[in-house]
């Protein structure tokens, strides 16, 4: 990465520029998400930050080009259905670029970034829900060596058929990242 950008962990006090980032990222859903859906509000991302950040094991990074931020990544320890960790398992949570930063590299170096957390904090592998309608991210994540899990989700909180993707082992493709 160039030193275009800068990339640091982010704290509570960027928690609305994260609210921001989702809801210039859930914009770009408009091209190809029903016309029936909407997207999340911005105090509804912001309240679910809130309530979350830092408090289930969540960490964050994000990234600036001067002051202006650009995009975000986010992970979390993995819960199993009745909110059980998961050992060993983390679960990418958000990657969020700024459509005028796509194609810029930023979403290579957060995704190394927060892949490179996991390993540090001792995950073996990774999982992470994507719409199925949203085939730039899911192309970004299987040129990274996600593999979909087979599983899908219909009854979620974004109201999008989801798929799941899984990176196993985490620690050889970190390099790759």
């Amino acid at each position: 990465m160039s030193s275009r950008f800068t990339v640091r962990p982010a704290t509570r006090a960027d928690l609305g520029i994260l609210a921001d980032n989702l809801v210039h990222g859930f914009s770009s859903y408009r091209r190809w998400a029903p016309v029936t859906w909407s997207a999340p509000n911005r105090l509804e991302m912001l309240t679910a930050l809130l309530q979350r950040f830092e408090r289930d094991g969540s960490w964050c990074l994000v990234a600036f080009e001067g002051s202006e931020p650009v995009g975000h990544a986010t992970a979390r320890p993995e819960r199993d259905a009745d909110e059980r960790l998961r050992a060993s398992v983390a679960r990418l949570t958000h990657l969020f670029v700024r459509e005028t930063y796509w194609g810029s590299g930023i979403a290579n170096t957060l995704h190394a970034g927060i892949v490179g957390g996991m390993v540090q904090r001792g995950f073996a592998s990774a999982r992470l829900w994507t719409p199925e309608g949203q085939a730039r991210a899911r192309a970004f994540y299987e040129r990274r060596g996600w593999k979909p899990t087979g599983a899908h989700d219909s009854v979620n909180e974004l109201g999008l058929e989801l798929v799941e993707y899984a990176l196993d082992p985490l620690a050889p493709l970190l390099g790759d990242a």
